[in-house]
């Protein structure tokens, strides 16, 4: 028996298969992070290929069959263009997409968490500037909301618990 759902998603990452398939790791607001099969994304007529790069904000049709869920169609709501121009956002981007793709369980739901996420989107996108102090704020929040941490530490010292908790040295972000 198959079961669709319509719902919102942030693109927290994505592994090509050796086929035309990809496994998609989305951000919902209702379901949490989930893995999804993509089938079919890399051939050329696919439609929602475009939608599906990291960090991208769009709505989703799922069918879930068999405990496996599967990408039936996509909607851009936001590319975030503001981000993907500055190479400072972009890897505050990219560092907090790998902390919630990590650090965050399967198919557990945290509203909570979606909704800081595409804050920090939005915030990204609509900040001239983003300091450390705010993207510091941002992590201990997830951290914190994610229950690491009962209190607020330093970039130095969220890294370094993200590293033992993870069970590996983060060394390719610059932020």
């Amino acid at each position: 028996m198959s079961r669709k759902f319509k719902t919102e998603a942030i693109v927290l990452k994505k592994k090509s298969l050796p086929n035309q398939d990809y496994i998609l790791t989305f951000l919902t607001d209702k379901y949490g992070k989930i893995s999804v099969f993509g089938k079919g994304i890399k051939k050329i007529t696919s439609r929602r290929a475009p939608h599906i790069q990291t960090g991208n904000l769009i709505q989703v049709i799922i069918y879930k069959k068999n405990n496996k869920f599967y990408l039936e169609e996509t909607k851009l709501i936001s590319f975030f263009s503001k981000i993907k121009k500055d190479s400072n956002k972009i890897n505050k981007l990219y560092f907090v997409l790998f902390v919630l793709e990590r650090l965050m369980p399967e198919n557990q739901t945290d509203e909570e968490i979606y909704l800081l996420a595409k804050k920090i989107l939005i915030d990204l996108s609509e900040r001239k500037t983003f300091s450390e102090i705010t993207f510091n704020k941002y992590l201990n929040q997830i951290i914190r909301d994610l229950g690491y941490i009962t209190e607020d530490r330093s970039l130095d010292e969220l890294i370094n618990l993200i590293q033992s908790i993870i069970n590996e040295k983060i060394s390719f972000f610059t932020i």
